[in-house]
């Protein structure tokens, strides 16, 4: 089991092994060019230290590269899956889920739509 799917399973106890469990979520909104996605992994790498799980909300992005954002996702994906922490994509469609795939980027994944529209939010 991947150190992704392992945090997944983990659950409350943290990857960590301290108690509780600290999740943040970015959210980037708009289209994802290059300067974006260079944007998007440099944020990734800062949460690293700091966080057991990072939920990368895609729903409100326009992923118009899919293996460039599989490709700026895989260092720091792969940082978190060998820190036995977890990324979590929500709104990922079929071609960015083919693209990570082929990359081997460490994450776990949601469709869009996975997530009902009422779910709480974080404010």
């Amino acid at each position: 089991m991947s150190g992704a799917r392992a945090a997944w399973a983990a659950g409350a106890a943290g990857a960590s092994g301290q108690d509780g469990w600290f999740t943040t979520t970015v959210r980037p909104a708009g289209p994802l060019d290059h300067a974006a996605l260079a944007r998007l992994s440099e944020t990734l790498g800062a949460l690293e230290p700091s966080s057991d799980m990072v939920v990368v909300d895609l729903t409100a992005a326009d992923v118009r590269d899919p293996g460039g954002l599989a490709r700026h996702l895989l260092a720091p994906a792969r940082r978190f899956d060998q820190a036995g922490r977890c990324m979590l994509l929500v709104g990922v469609s079929p071609s960015l889920r083919t693209e990570l795939s082929r990359a081997a980027v460490p994450v776990v994944t949601l469709a869009p739509g996975m997530i009902p529209s009422n779910a709480p939010h974080a404010a």
